[in-house]
């Protein structure tokens, strides 16, 4: 049913998510485009859905105890108002496969971007104020939504509320926990009620479930090094394959 190829991309793929979620939040970035070769159309976000809770999981409970509610609460409204553009957008394209490929390119190398913006500029620590908390929360609540790629976006959002690391996994993991929940009804319903097709299928689950032993190598991997990880060396990695792989959803 599936290839060694395939398997071998999920794994991978699977094995940044739960390093990500256990050690640097955002990286998960790069499973996307990733996953874009096993799956297409709404797939891609479905299939990569159930991969991110798992890992979400493990963050959750050991991590739990560092989240920053305070920080995470004025993005909540936004957020919702990112998954009513996410929902337009679906219903807008339909079944336009391409359409949504090159959607997902965009959105990848958008944020990629952003976080390519801040490593170089450092900007200082501030609280969030309504415009901050306005901006990024429609943005990651779209980008969620569409291409379960709102790291880069929310992981500035964090760094620019002067958390620290420990803080920021463990908010990070609450906010991608409870997102990706949410998300689960909203996709079976836009599967059944819009034109377009599922986001989940049979087959999608059973790939899912194949290469679940990736996410639990990650998530243990990231906790054994997350005090010695050198950040900004494994994130520059995480920024350029994900530009590797979004200009090639990005290219016919």
């Amino acid at each position: 049913m599936f290839t060694v190829g395939a398997i071998v991309v999920g794994l991978l793929a699977a094995f940044v998510v739960g390093f990500s979620k256990t050690a640097l939040p955002g990286a998960a970035l790069v499973a996307v485009p990733l996953l874009a070769t096993v799956f297409d159309g709404r797939l891609i976000p479905g299939g990569t859905l159930p991969i991110l809770i798992c890992a979400d999981l493990f963050a959750v409970a050991w991590y739990h105890q560092h989240c920053r509610w305070d920080v995470l609460r004025p993005l909540a409204p936004w957020i919702g108002l990112g998954y009513v553009a996410g929902i337009s957008f679906f219903v807008a394209i339909g079944a336009a496969t391409r359409s949504l490929e090159i959607a997902i390119g965009g959105i990848v190398l958008f944020i990629v971007l952003v976080q390519v913006v801040r490593l170089v500029r450092g900007a200082p620590a501030r609280e969030a104020d309504t415009i901050t908390a306005g901006v990024y929360g429609t943005t990651g609540g779209f980008t969620t939504f569409v291409a379960n790629a709102a790291g880069p976006v929310v992981n500035t959002y964090l760094v620019a509320a002067g958390l620290p690391k420990a803080e920021m996994v463990g908010t990070s993991a609450w906010f991608y926990f409870l997102v990706n929940l949410s998300k689960i009804p909203l996709y079976l319903a836009l599967g059944s009620w819009t034109d377009g097709g599922a986001f989940f299928t049979w087959d999608s689950l059973a790939y899912d479930a194949l290469v679940v032993p990736g996410v639990f190598a990650g998530v243990y991997s990231g906790r054994a090094l997350f005090h010695h990880i050198p950040q900004r060396t494994f994130l520059i990695l995480v920024l350029a394959l994900s530009v590797g792989g979004a200009l090639k959803l990005l290219l016919p």
